[in-house]
């Protein structure tokens, strides 16, 4: 289908494409369904076999199931968390839902809409689930998505009511806390739980928020009150964020900056304007800001924000007298790889993993982009492997330990501490022999105009240990 082209076609043809193509992605999802149970539970039956033989332990054999997950979240290109859904879905379309396996394969019906159908309907038993998707074939194709979702709902509460009891007790203890980046500098951070428990939080911060308007008796604090221009809401977030990071009531939030410095910054090379235009940019660590004369600013794992943003909390910060730390980053030439930084500072420890942290931002697995939980090692430490940044990659916790179970094999392919050689890169290979390349992001994240590289090196062989200043010598040494 990659060479069909729409041109040429009339307005009812056009239609007619985009329905057929509707149709086929129906079918294909369907098709994709099938193999990923399949996949799926031919993995776990092996592994279920080892087990009852005693060639595995119960901790391998989880192991093993978690890496089939993994190897198909690689093959959608989808996070772990998402591949988990996929597998959910797969199952309950083969075995539990007959109809609506049966529409989607005839391209009747979205992967959207079959979702849907089974996500209200996860709670049931098998026998309750088929009655139910039976009941629900009438509509599956002629009602809305809000409708169909609804109609599920009833199809579910009429054979098992206490299975919905369940389902919100599950929801209960599944409870977490996540921080998602969103618009203009800003970030969403979600916090569900009981329905009381959330009423009674969001409660108590409207009515500390209706006090603030009731004399208290003490002048300076009646008057910084009466001085407070901030709305309603922007109050009741400012008070929340400040309750639950530990703050005192308009106590700015402490910082660290990393200066990302580029070979400019030390000597011309001919390519820009000098150290002085061109220095570099303040980069993110978790929590903190600032801001360089590119107005590049990132914070490590989470994204962009505008460097007047930056600049305007680092005031607010000098002006609240807060001691706020200065880390240096250096990067190879071009100043998108991070290959060292400063490790002089006497409040904190561990500078080697706070390295690779900020090189590596997220888990460095194709596709997966969740929060660094273990720094490891890439070649292991019992073959031989050494503790430094060229043999360390970011992993979240899944990854971590599928990266043990049998057939997954990893081998750094670039260190990333060779100037002019490129980022980090390690080779990851699947028990099914797939290969995925794991390569470090840029310093300050996708989506910016890459500066231009330098004039390219002489044939002098540089040392890995050679500083941007050292190499610059040498190259004028050489020329």
């Amino acid at each position: 289908m990659s060479g069909a082209r729409a041109e040429g076609l009339s307005e009812a043809e056009l239609l007619q494409v985009v329905t057929v193509c509707e149709a086929t992605k129906g079918a294909a999802a369907a098709l994709q369904a099938r193999a990923t149970a399949m996949f799926v539970e031919d993995r776990d039956a092996r592994v279920a076999q080892d087990r009852a033989d005693g060639v595995v332990s119960a901790r391998e054999a989880s192991c093993r199931r978690r890496g089939a997950r993994a190897e198909l979240a690689l093959a959608r290109r989808c996070s772990p968390g998402q591949a988990d859904r996929h597998v959910g879905l797969a199952k309950s379309l083969v075995h539990d839902l007959p109809y609506t396996m049966a529409a989607l394969t005839a391209g009747e019906l979205s992967e959207w809409r079959a979702t849907i159908v089974a996500r209200e309907t996860a709670c049931l038993s098998h026998e309750d689930r088929v009655e139910a998707d039976r009941r629900l074939a009438g509509c599956l194709t002629t009602v809305s998505d809000k409708e169909l979702a609804a109609a599920a709902h009833r199809a579910s509460a009429d054979p098992d009511a206490e299975a919905l009891v369940r389902r919100r007790r599950k929801a209960v203890a599944s409870g977490n806390v996540s921080v998602r980046p969103a618009a203009d500098g800003m970030a969403w951070l979600s916090i569900p739980g009981p329905l009381a428990d959330v009423v009674g939080a969001f409660a108590a911060l409207t009515k500390a928020e209706q006090s603030r308007y009731v004399a208290t008796g003490d002048p300076e604090v009646d008057a910084a009150r009466a001085a407070d221009e901030r709305g309603r809401g922007a109050w009741m977030a400012d008070t929340a964020l400040e309750l639950l990071s530990g703050r005192c009531e308009g106590q700015v939030q402490p910082v660290e900056v990393g200066l990302v410095m580029r070979e400019e910054a030390i000597v011309r090379t001919g390519e820009g304007s000098g150290a002085s235009g061109d220095a570099g940019s303040v980069f993110f660590r978790t929590g903190a800001t600032g801001a360089g004369d590119r107005d590049e600013v990132e914070v490590p794992g989470w994204g962009a924000m505008p460097g007047e943003m930056a600049r305007e909390h680092l005031l607010r910060l000098c002006d609240a007298g807060t001691a706020t730390w200065l880390r240096r980053l250096w990067t190879a030439p071009g100043g998108n790889d991070l290959v060292a930084m400063d490790s002089k500072r006497r409040l904190f420890s561990g500078v080697l993993r706070q390295l690779v942290e900020l090189r590596d931002a997220t888990c460095r697995v194709p596709f997966c982009g969740a929060p660094i939980r273990d720094i490891d090692h890439v070649r292991g430490h019992a073959r031989g492997g050494e503790t430094s940044a060229a043999n360390a990659m970011s992993d979240c916790r899944g990854h971590n330990l599928v990266k043990e179970a049998p057939g997954w094999r990893a081998e750094v392919t670039s260190t990333g501490l060779d100037p002019g050689g490129g980022p980090h890169e390690v080779t990851l290979t699947t028990p099914t022999g797939s290969e995925y390349i794991c390569t470090a992001p840029p310093l300050l994240g996708h989506g910016r105009p890459h500066p231009p590289r330098p004039r390219s090196a002489p044939a002098l062989v540089p040392d890995l240990m050679w500083s941007p200043l050292e190499t610059h010598l040498a190259s004028m040494f050489a020329a």
